[in-house]
């Protein structure tokens, strides 16, 4: 809460992880966490202005169409300075309209007499750089490090992530803030049977499947999950399909030619873009979710998955326990059998209502609201 006296704060969050996806797509992690805590934040009284920059495409500088204010130059641009310890270039202008910048994507600017906070959601880049993105890896790791350095205060979204940020960011304990990741209303309001019909259809696809939720790239670890599932009875994929939902991110062509291939038996789907009504539906038509990934800061997905009810079988990494306590089957993500043996637990266990409801009393720990709340007061903090 905003202090006696003083005037409403005014923040600045960082939006071109939302200008790549547009209103209408449904975005990554990040993007949903930028959207929803800005959305949050504006509830709960706090003025948020989205503050874009220009993004190199081909050979181009394509300038932000939603945000409320542009820096001048490309975000990458104003980290390099933040790395190397020089105030970010021309980006007065912004400053003076904002009492604090959030930086959200990892990418974090130094603004000369505005405070900024950084959200740094794991440490994946730098404990395992095959994982990311390849383009400039060795530059945008450097940029990662050096740059988060500079923040005057930084969230991480579990206390697994914040261990990782001190480890392998080298930021001190004491500048971390520990606040995680909400789940919308949405998530717990199962949609109309004719709705579900629909979308069942229109994806040719039976109730009770084994679904998936994330960007295909190598942390995910869906090769394995395919395997796994392949080693299934036939008895069991004739009765659960097993339903991937995600964009191809990067790293995995060997998976992406492996799922055309599979698509024409029609039980193993992959559906590369879905509305996001229609991944609503998909959520409460699957019988049972599947997270098998190798790193995670938090694992949103899975937040989602408890709060439609859903029986989850996810790796045994420390910010997936954190999140779903002990709401979900937990097994070693390298191996085939024991994530095959875990689905087949799920698939033979009697349906049980009171663990539906348990499961959505987990996820209900996890409030957008909660989340405003806790970050409105390091605004506050470094405000001072």
């Amino acid at each position: 809460m905003a202090a006696a006296n003083r005037a409403p704060i005014v923040v600045g969050i960082s939006s071109n992880v939302l200008e790549r996806f547009g209103r209408a797509a449904r975005p990554d992690g990040i993007g949903v966490y930028t959207r929803e805590l800005a959305d949050a934040l504006t509830s709960a009284g706090v003025q948020v202005l989205r503050i874009g920059a220009p993004m190199v495409v081909g050979a181009r500088l394509a300038r932000p169409r939603e945000a409320s204010l542009s820096f001048a130059l490309p975000l990458s641009c104003m980290a390099a300075a933040s790395a190397l310890k020089v105030p970010a270039p021309t980006a007065r202008a912004v400053a003076r309209r904002i009492d604090v910048y959030h930086a959200t994507d990892y990418l974090v600017p130094k603004l000369s007499r505005t405070p900024v906070v950084a959200t740094i959601h794991d440490a994946i880049p730098l404990v395992n750089p095959a994982w990311a993105n390849p383009s400039m890896r060795s530059l945008k790791n450097w940029l990662l490090r050096h740059s988060a350095q500079s923040a005057d205060v930084v969230i991480a979204i579990s206390e697994a992530a914040a261990d990782e940020l001190v480890q392998h960011y080298r930021i001190p304990r004491e500048r971390i803030r520990i606040v995680p990741l909400g789940v919308h209303e949405r998530w717990f309001k199962r949609p109309d049977d004719a709705v579900l019909q629909a979308t069942l259809a229109r994806h040719r696809l039976q109730p009770g499947y084994v679904l998936h939720v994330g960007t295909l790239q190598p942390r995910k670890n869906l090769g394995t999950l395919v395997s796994a599932y392949e080693s299934l009875p036939q008895a069991l994929r004739e009765a659960r399909q097993l339903v991937l939902v995600g964009k191809y991110g990067w790293g995995a062509p060997d998976l992406r030619r492996r799922l055309e291939d599979l698509k024409a038996g029609r039980r193993v789907v992959w559906l590369d873009y879905v509305s996001p009504d229609d991944l609503q539906a998909l959520y409460y038509a699957a019988g049972m979710f599947a997270y098998p990934s190798l790193a995670e800061g938090f694992g949103l997905p899975l937040l989602e998955a408890l709060a439609c009810g859903l029986p989850v079988v996810a790796s045994e990494l420390p910010a997936l326990r954190e999140t779903a306590a002990s709401h979900a089957h937990f097994v070693a993500p390298d191996r085939v059998d024991a994530i095959a043996d875990a689905i087949i637990r799920v698939h033979e266990s009697p349906a049980d209502p009171s663990a539906v409801e348990q499961r959505r009393m987990r996820a209900r720990r996890y409030d957008w609201a909660v989340c405003a709340n806790k970050t409105l007061a390091i605004y506050e903090e470094v405000r001072r």
